[in-house]
């Protein structure tokens, strides 16, 4: 079939051990004596790891030991010789078989070793065994090279957000101690490098808001100007590639974010905090950041955020009439009989916090609201009570009403 243009692929599915084996055999680089003696250690190498991993006793556990051992040795002497079968063929020569199926299982190992996530603090890692248990059964080598890679990644951020740290005044100490995702660190880093000064912080929601309101106000090519000109030449090389995929990330995903003015200043924060490293989660001061990412909401509260003040606002919102976090006695029995005559549409409530609330507080806000409305309905909605006496009583006790004087 000369000139066709067929080609026919040979592929080789043995594994590695067995083809190195095959080849020394072919290039007499492996004797009868040698062949011999391997054969013993490979018997007593089964025995150990069927002991190890199940019983040594029962032919299942055997043929799974068998199994293991030649991927364990096949791992080692394909990583070691780089693919080599001359080479694997000597090391078989020069090793004991038990010393090659060791050095699969210190790869494995040592893969276990290494970060399986990019991420500080506490991570649960489970057991040794049960990873060599899974890993000495698979005999895909691109696999363990894929998870090889992956795991240096992960140390690689680790250790660069290590370094990066510092921009921000923490030590390798502080990051132990948070459980957070180590491209936020650097990811935050970079932003404070890009957009901030001397005196810019972010160390709260606060802080992020007001970098975020600046970088929103800048134009299109003064922000990815600013990213794409962030100095990296004292970052220490091998954490460089780092630097480089994080600073991609934010001009792909965050900058769109930032520069989405339609949405609001508390939308944007909600988005994008998760990704960066705010140290204070918790904001003692929630009227700063109500005031800064959501005016409306500001204006309209005035700053009042107990239960009752919101709740009158919020039937006053239910009701179309003008919010406010306190009515007079005469105008709650007013809105008690516009409700009676035209129905209480509570989802105008609900529809106008997930429009100006603040992110943070619209679960608690809507359960709140939604445990008075199923509430008040027995109250207000209750045609027997025509003096309307035990409606306002129970707005007295769940709203601010301003009571005659």
């Amino acid at each position: 079939m000369t000139g066709t243009g067929l080609h026919i692929a040979v592929v080789d599915n043995r594994p590695f051990f067995e083809t190195a084996l095959r080849h020394g055999l072919q290039r007499a680089i492996l004797t009868s004596a040698r062949m011999e003696t391997l054969g013993i250690e490979a018997a007593k190498g089964i025995v150990q790891i069927a002991d190890a991993f199940g019983s040594k006793y029962l032919r299942p556990e055997l043929e799974l030991a068998r199994k293991r051992i030649v991927n364990l040795v096949s791992l080692y002497l394909r990583d070691a010789s780089e693919g080599d079968v001359d080479v694997a063929a000597r090391m078989i020569r020069d090793n004991t078989f038990l010393t090659l199926s060791r050095g699969g299982s210190g790869l494995l190992k040592a893969l276990f070793a290494m970060p399986e996530f990019p991420m500080f603090g506490e991570v649960a890692k489970g057991k040794v065994e049960d990873f060599l248990d899974a890993w000495s059964l698979k005999e895909d080598y691109d696999a363990y090279l894929k998870a090889l890679a992956y795991r240096r990644q992960n140390q690689e951020e680790l250790d660069a957000a290590v370094w990066f740290a510092g921009y921000l005044g923490l030590g390798a100490a502080d990051l132990k101690e948070e459980h957070i995702e180590a491209a936020s660190v650097v990811r935050t880093a970079l932003l404070l490098i890009a957009f901030g000064d001397n005196e810019t912080e972010l160390q709260n929601q606060v802080d992020f808001a007001r970098m975020a309101e600046s970088v929103r106000m800048l134009s299109a090519a003064k922000r990815l100007q600013a990213l794409e000109q962030i100095d990296l030449s004292e970052v220490p090389e091998q954490w460089l590639p780092v630097a480089e995929r994080v600073r991609a990330e934010i001009i792909a995903q965050d900058v769109p974010v930032f520069a989405d003015k339609k949405q609001s200043l508390d939308r944007l924060v909600f988005t994008l905090k998760d990704r960066y490293f705010l140290r204070d989660i918790e904001i003692e001061d929630t009227s700063a950041y109500d005031a800064l990412v959501s005016k409306e909401w500001t204006r309209i509260t005035q700053g009042k955020t107990d239960v009752d003040s919101l709740m009158t606002l919020f039937l006053c919102i239910a009701a179309g009439v003008t919010p406010k976090t306190e009515l007079p006695v005469k105008n709650a029995k007013a809105l008690v009989k516009q409700f009676r005559e035209q129905g209480f549409a509570h989802e105008k409530a609900v529809t106008w916090i997930r429009q100006h609330a603040p992110h943070e507080k619209q679960e608690g806000l809507l359960e709140d609201w939604q445990i008075f409305v199923e509430e008040a309905e027995n109250y207000m909605m209750d045609e027997w009570d025509d003096t309307y006496t035990g409606a306002l009583r129970f707005l007295a006790m769940h709203c601010h009403i301003q009571q005659n004087r």
